[in-house]
């Protein structure tokens, strides 16, 4: 499918404006992304659909006041402790102790990328699913990275789990639609593991992955109750294009 036809795919943007969303899409993905959203109202719709989705978990973000001693905390691990400009950073950022959490997470942040020099570029993201329920509504975010084989799955709402029951992982083959376990996935809002290598080679060769209710351990099959699904989409050859 040439480039621009491709991106009129709902899938792939509900992919990508998913990601955007959640910022694990970065540098020049993201650059790209942007691009295309200017030229594209259905891409930029489902970007505002998953800000509308997302907002609420950080609006309902308690508030939290920062420790007195975070401040020192930060410069001794920097090593600026003397550095007055620091201490002028310091005061005026004072009036945020009563931000959210997250707000002020932010402020940190900004903090360190000034003082210190910037961190190498995280490793680039090779696959992505968006794993939906039966409703086609998302619950689900796996994303893969070759560098390390770290797979991270996110999950916008925990599924209802029984002690007696685990979830389970698996990648189906788009060569024979055979479906091999990836493993168990413990209910967390994110999590990651390392995969093998054989297990890297179940993810390039999938088209889907699923996760479903088990309730023994070592399956070889999943069983009728699929509580998520998604394509495994590569993304590694659309980020190295700038535009």
């Amino acid at each position: 499918m040439p480039g621009p036809l491709r991106y009129q795919n709902p899938e792939l943007q509900d992919l990508l404006a998913s990601n955007y969303v959640t910022g694990t899409l970065r540098g020049s993905a993201r650059k790209r992304m942007e691009t295309l959203m200017r030229e594209n109202r259905n891409l930029r719709d489902r970007v505002r659909q998953w800000e509308d989705k997302l907002q609420p978990l950080h609006s309902n973000t308690p508030e939290v006041a920062p420790k007195k001693s975070t401040w020192d905390n930060i410069a001794s691990v920097i090593g600026v402790a003397a550095d007055p400009m620091l201490a002028t950073l310091k005061k005026k950022l004072n009036f945020y102790k009563y931000l959210s959490g997250f707000a002020f997470a932010c402020t940190l942040a900004l903090a360190v990328l000034v003082l210190v020099p910037a961190a190498p570029q995280p490793a680039a993201i090779n696959y992505v699913a968006v794993m939906k329920d039966d409703n086609a509504k998302p619950t689900m975010v796996v994303t893969l990275t070759q560098a390390g084989r770290v797979l991270a799955l996110d999950m916008l709402e925990k599924p209802q789990v029984d002690q007696n029951q685990k979830l389970q992982l698996w990648a189906v083959s788009k060569v024979d639609g055979s479906v091999s376990s990836l493993g168990e996935i413990s209910v967390e809002k994110h999590i990651e593991k390392s995969l093998t290598k054989p297990q890297w080679g179940l993810i390039s060769d999938a088209e889907y992955l699923l996760v479903s209710l088990e309730t023994s351990p070592g399956v070889s099959r999943p069983s009728d109750r699929v509580l998520a699904k998604g394509l495994c989409v590569k993304v590694e050859g659309w980020q190295s294009k700038t535009g």
